[in-house]
């Protein structure tokens, strides 16, 4: 019997290993997930299977309610799973296995590395894309992005490494390799594959009843085809419709801002098919928002990037902004945050530049409110689904809110009649919670500001599953020195630039889970930081995790700050997260009991 290894995944997942040369297979691996996610086990979110590996995510406080101890929870849970996925029995294949040809364009701009692939194998362009083509590939796993097939059975002579730097953009639908390993990018997104092909055929279709048009097990050929004269048909953002909504519509949208996304609490139960969990980047200011607006902690907001919008109010709002602090401004009269606000139909709401941090959350009584997909309302940027037509906000947008709660209208009544009394636009209660993971954190808590007019914030770590192939060097760099938020970063993740991070191992890595604060790095040795929108799985080695406690401070760094790394234990990562969860309960009571006692 094949013993599996069980590691941590930062803080909050574990990482069950196959042993390397054993013969359960990524098929029987996914059986074997499959048999475990109908387990009534407290506390597991979702599994994400892979070649060698499977991951569960977890649910701390349902692991361990009632202050108990983490770490006893996990070792139970590891003993409970470790024997059902061994002693599953082995995947069976259908009676007649699904056959799916997709056409492709190799070379050229289509497939940019066919060239440079050909040399590394001793091979022509032609001779190389005819050994390709020839290939019966199985879909041994999903993940990366949502419908990113995993295929398995690329000849030796065709593996390739990993590109030292992994591309800003690769374009959907392009077919890569990496390792023994092929794939097709269902959306644009980075990559570090190298790319060979692209198909026009459509991977994931979200608004179809079947999102996905590959599943694990599927044998998949590519078929080559000259260029296509029209733009390819993979997944981008849902073309817009006529904006029927303007006309009911609580907020809107004169300016846009930099990046204005709905966003809440995440989309969970889609990770081993490729869908990012996604969510706020800063949760605890996105539920403090929605606790100061009146909603559940996880209803949908607008989550502000560096540059906030503005919006014409279409009725009355009950509203409360949360995280960075932005120039914020009610008809051009500065309003403030982390308080309730009501404002008054006809009001301008202006958001300037962000004074400090990075994302700010702006909350409306009833939440925003847009259709849910795959479980969420979220923003899905990378692949264009949810949340306001899977994009970005633009000028002229109009967005509606749902219904308000009996505390939210009660609230607003009082407020109402402050502004009416006052003969203002608006009206804010006196209190003011303290903020979440910004304002207000002194040095002691891990932010100070740093001599090049930025920020230097200290994130603690736990180790990663590859970290002992980090030579001490890289090690004495990652803890001793500083690193800078490069402009490339985004909701995927955080690109840092710094000293490098060189391995004394340089094998490839078959495709594992990964999670949000997972810290990779790529063969050229600079960190990224994996945040909200990143994807299920990945390739390169993790030296680090961000322990979950600290991933709201990750959210509020800016291109330019400095971040410093602090390497702690599983317990401390724990016990940092169970008071952030206490404090933010405290805090979360004290507005409810405030707004029912009528506090304003």
């Amino acid at each position: 019997m094949e013993r599996i290894g069980v590691l941590p995944l930062g803080d909050a997942a574990l990482l069950f290993v196959w042993p390397e040369g054993g013969q359960t297979g990524p098929a029987d691996i996914a059986a074997r997930v499959e048999h475990a996610r109908r387990l009534p086990l407290p506390g597991v979110k979702e599994w994400v299977p892979a070649y060698r590996s499977a991951a569960v995510h977890l649910d701390l406080a349902a692991l361990a309610p009632d202050g108990g101890s983490i770490a006893d929870a996990l070792t139970r849970l590891a003993e409970r799973l470790v024997p059902e996925l061994e002693k599953a029995g082995a995947a069976s294949e259908s009676a007649v296995a699904r056959r799916i040809r997709l056409p492709a364009t190799f070379g050229g701009a289509s497939g940019p590395d066919l060239e440079a692939c050909a040399a590394r194998s001793g091979l022509s362009a032609d001779r190389f894309v005819e050994e390709f083509a020839r290939t019966e590939f199985k879909v041994a796993m999903m993940g990366f992005a949502p419908g990113f097939p995993y295929l398995s059975g690329l000849p030796d002579v065709l593996s390739q490494p990993r590109h030292g730097t992994p591309r800003m953009r690769v374009p959907a639908g392009s077919v890569g390799i990496a390792g023994s390993q092929a794939g097709v990018y269902p959306a644009e997104s980075p990559g570090g594959w190298q790319l060979i092909a692209r198909t026009t055929e459509r991977l994931f279709r979200p608004e179809s009843e079947e999102p996905f048009l590959l599943a694990p097990g599927d044998r998949v050929f590519f078929v080559p085809t000259v260029p296509a004269e029209s733009g390819s048909g993979q997944t981008g953002p849902m073309p817009d419709e006529p904006d029927s909504e303007s006309e009911k519509a609580a907020l809107y949208v004169s300016a846009p801002g930099m990046l204005t996304t709905v966003q809440d609490s995440g989309r969970f139960g889609w990770r081993a098919r490729g869908v990012s969990a996604g969510g706020g980047m800063d949760s605890v200011s996105l539920r403090l928002a929605n606790a100061l607006a009146g909603n559940a902690e996880g209803a949908a907001v607008l989550e502000m990037t560096l540059l906030g919008p503005s919006f014409r109010l279409e009725r009355d709002l009950l509203i409360a902004v949360c995280g960075a602090e932005f120039d914020a401004r009610i008809d051009g009269e500065p309003f403030p945050s982390h308080r309730p606000v009501w404002a008054r139909k006809g009001s301008v709401l202006t958001f300037g530049r962000a004074i400090r941090g990075c994302r700010g959350y702006l909350a409306v009584a009833g939440g925003i409110d847009v259709p849910a997909v795959l479980g969420s309302r979220g923003t899905d940027l990378r692949s264009g689904f949810g949340g306001y037509r899977g994009r970005a906000l633009a000028a002229g947008d109009g967005l509606q809110n749902g219904r308000p709660s009996p505390w939210s209208e009660r609230l607003a009544g009082r407020l109402r009649e402050q502004a009416d009394q006052e003969g203002k636009a608006w009206a804010a209660v006196p209190w003011r919670i303290r903020p979440g993971a910004l304002a207000g954190v002194t040095e002691a808590d891990g932010v100070r500001e740093s001599g090049s007019g930025g920020r230097r914030v200290t994130l603690r770590v736990v180790p990663g599953a590859e970290g002992e192939t980090f030579g001490d060097e890289a090690w004495r760099s990652f803890l001793t020195e500083d690193y800078r938020v490069e402009a490339a970063s985004d909701r995927m993740g955080v690109r840092l630039a710094g000293p490098a991070l060189i391995r004394e191992r340089s094998e490839e890595l078959a495709s594992h889970g990964v999670a949000p604060g997972t810290v990779q790095v790529p063969p050229d040795g600079k960190p990224i930081v994996l945040a909200a929108d990143c994807q299920p799985t990945g390739g390169y080695p993790k030296i680090a995790h961000v322990i979950g406690a600290d991933l709201p401070l990750l959210a509020q760094c800016v291109p330019g700050d400095l971040v410093g790394f602090d390497l702690v234990g599983h317990d401390e990562a724990w016990h940092a997260w169970r008071r952030s969860e206490r404090e933010l309960g405290t805090r979360m009571t004290g507005i409810r009991l405030k707004g029912e006692h009528g506090q304003t």
